[in-house]
C-alpha cells in the first residue's frame, strides 16, 4: 500500500491513505486473465500471487525479478504489468508506473486493480480531476470497490468539496467501521459541513479505538468549539498537546478560545507557541499581532506583522497587516507603502482600499483619500469604515451636502456608531439645520456614553480587521 499526504485544510494536515491495489488478478472479474499454462515450469498464477505477496511485504526487488520472469514468457499478461506498475510507483518512477498501468489496461480493459492504481498515481501527481474520473470509472464496474470509494472521499475532501466527499466516506465507514483513516476523515468532513452531532459520534468511535490519537483529539476540540462548548474544546486540545506537544494548530486554537474570552495575555502565549512551531501559517502572525493591538502593545504588533512580510513578501494579506501595524504606531508613511504593496498584489481588496483611504486622509491627502474610499465602496457598498471615512473626508472638505447622504448610508450600516452621528452633527450644524443637528448631537452623546461603559472599548474595529481562524466557516 502506498501512502499519499493530502492537506485537507490549513488547520489540520492529516496523512491519508491513497490505496494501491497490489493484488494482481485478485478480483473475481479479473481472474480470467491469469494464465494457467506453465512458465519455465512454474504456474503463472502462483508466480503472480507470490510477487504480490513480496510487494506487500516490502521485497520489491524480488517481486520485480519474478514478474520480469513471467513477462519473458507471457508478455501480454496484464496482471504482471499492473504489479510492475505498483513497484515503479513505490520507487517514485511515476512515468514508468503509468506506462505499466496503461499497458495492463490495454491488455485487459476490465482490470479493476490497474485502473484503481492508475487513479492513485494521478492523485499523487496532482491530476485530481483525472483521478476522480478514473475512480468513478472503477465504481461503475465495481460499485463496492473499497479503495475507490475511500479515495474518492479523500480526493473530494482534499479539494474542499465536503458535500461530495461525505457520502463516499460514509460508505467507506460501513465497509471499514474500525479504520482510523476513514473515521478521522469522515469526522473532519462532517465538521466542515457543520453536522456536529454526527461528527462528534464518529470521532468518539475513533477515540474508542485509539484514545491517544492526536488528530482525533484535535478534531474533537474543533467540533466542541463549533457546538459552543469552549471548556470541552480546550480540554481536547490540551489532551492533544499531551500526546503531541508540537501540534501547532492545537496551540493556536487554545489561543483562539482565550481571545474570545478577552484573556489576551493567555492567548498571546499560545499564539506564540503556534507561530514558533509552524511559521508557515500567516494567520498565526495575524492573530498574534492583532492580539497585541488589543493589548495596546502596538510596537509588538507592528514587529510581528513585519515578520510576516519577510516570510510572505508576495502575500497581499501580509502587506495589508503590515500597513495595519504601521497605522497602529502612527507611522502613516510606512502604512501607506505597505497598503500600496498589498493593493499591487490584490487590487480589489476592499479592506486595503479603505485603510489606504484612511491613511491618506491622515497624511492630509484628502483628494487621493477620497479616490480610494470611493473605490472601496464600489467593491462593497456596505463597508462601514470606507463609508464613514468618506463622510469624514467630505465634512473636512466642507462639502456638507455631499457628506450627508454618505454618512446616512454609514448610519444604516451601523446605527449606534457614535462617530458617524458626530460627523452628521457637524454637517447639519454647518448647513444650519438646527433640529437635525440637535438630534444627531443627542444620539452622539448617547452612543458615546455606551462606548465608554462597554468593556474593551475599541475592540470592535480591531476585530473587523482580523481574519477568521481556519475552519470557522
Amino acid at each position: 500500500m502506498l501512502r499519499l499526504d493530502l492537506k485537507l485544510s490549513n488547520a489540520i494536515q492529516i496523512a491519508v491513505a491513497i490505496v494501491v491495489c497490489a493484488c494482481g488478478g485478485s478480483t473475481h472479474s479479473e481472474s480470467h486473465n491469469l494464465l494457467q499454462s506453465p512458465a519455465n515450469g512454474e504456474n503463472v498464477a502462483l508466480e503472480l500471487q507470490r510477487a504480490a505477496a513480496l510487494i506487500q511485504s516490502g521485497h520489491a526487488n524480488e517481486a520485480e525479478q519474478a514478474l520480469r520472469h513471467v513477462l519473458a514468457s507471457n508478455p501480454n499478461n496484464a496482471d504482471a504489468h499492473n504489479l510492475i506498475g505498483v513497484i515503479m510507483d513505490q520507487r517514485g518512477n511515476s512515468v514508468e508506473a503509468e506506462r505499466e498501468y496503461r499497458q495492463a489496461l490495454s491488455l485487459n480493459p476490465r482490470s479493476i486493480s490497474a485502473r484503481a492504481n492508475l487513479g492513485v498515481l494521478q492523485a499523487r501527481t496532482g491530476h485530481s480531476d483525472a483521478a476522480i474520473e478514473t475512480f468513478e470509472s472503477v465504481l461503475r464496474n465495481a460499485p463496492d470497490h473499497p479503495q475507490a470509494i475511500l479515495n474518492l472521499g479523500l480526493l473530494y475532501a482534499a479539494r474542499g468539496d465536503y458535500l461530495r466527499s461525505a457520502p463516499y466516506l460514509e460508505k467507506a465507514r460501513t465497509q471499514q467501521p474500525r479504520d482510523m483513516t476513514v473515521l478521522v476523515q469522515l469526522g473532519f468532513t462532517l465538521y466542515q459541513l457543520k453536522r456536529t452531532d454526527e461528527a462528534a459520534d464518529v470521532l468518539a468511535a475513533a477515540n474508542s479505538l485509539d484514545a491517544a490519537d492526536a488528530n482525533v483529539l484535535y478534531l474533537s476540540g474543533l467540533v466542541a468549539s463549533l457546538r459552543g462548548d469552549a471548556e470541552a474544546a480546550v480540554s481536547f486540545w490540551q489532551r492533544t498537546l499531551a500526546q503531541r506537544p508540537d501540534f501547532a494548530a492545537a496551540n493556536f486554537m487554545i489561543g483562539e478560545e482565550l481571545r474570545k474570552q478577552r484573556r489576551y495575555e493567555g492567548a498571546v502565549e499560545f499564539y506564540q507557541k503556534a507561530l514558533a512551531q509552524d511559521p508557515q501559517q500567516l494567520v498565526y502572525y495575524v492573530r498574534l499581532g492583532g492580539t497585541y493591538i488589543l493589548m495596546a502593545q502596538s510596537d509588538r504588533a507592528a514587529g510581528i506583522f513585519q515578520q510576516a512580510t519577510e516570510r510572505f513578501p508576495a502575500s497581499a494579506e501580509a502587506q495589508y497587516f503590515a500597513g495595519i501595524g504601521a497605522r497602529a504606531v502612527g507611522n502613516f508613511e510606512l502604512a501607506e507603502t505597505a497598503l500600496r504593496k498589498s493593493l499591487a498584489l490584490k487590487d480589489n481588496n476592499v479592506d486595503a482600499l479603505a485603510q489606504l483611504g484612511f491613511v491618506l486622509e491622515q497624511r492630509g491627502l484628502d483628494a487621493e483619500a477620497e479616490k480610494f474610499l470611493r473605490r472601496a465602496i464600489a467593491v462593497d457598498p456596505r463597508h462601514f469604515y470606507a463609508t464613514y471615512d468618506l463622510g469624514r473626508v467630505l465634512v473636512h472638505a466642507k462639502r456638507y451636502d455631499e457628506a450627508i447622504p454618505v454618512l446616512t448610508a454609514a448610519v444604516q450600516i451601523r446605527p449606534r456608531d457614535a462617530g458617524v452621528h458626530y460627523q452628521m452633527f457637524i454637517a447639519y450644524t454647518r448647513l444650519k439645520r438646527t433640529d437635525d443637528a440637535d438630534r444627531e448631537l443627542k444620539l452622539f452623546k448617547q452612543y458615546e456614553a455606551e462606548n465608554k461603559a462597554r468593556q474593551g472599548a475599541g475592540e470592535e474595529q480591531i476585530e473587523d480587521l482580523l481574519p477568521r481562524p481556519p475552519n470557522s466557516d
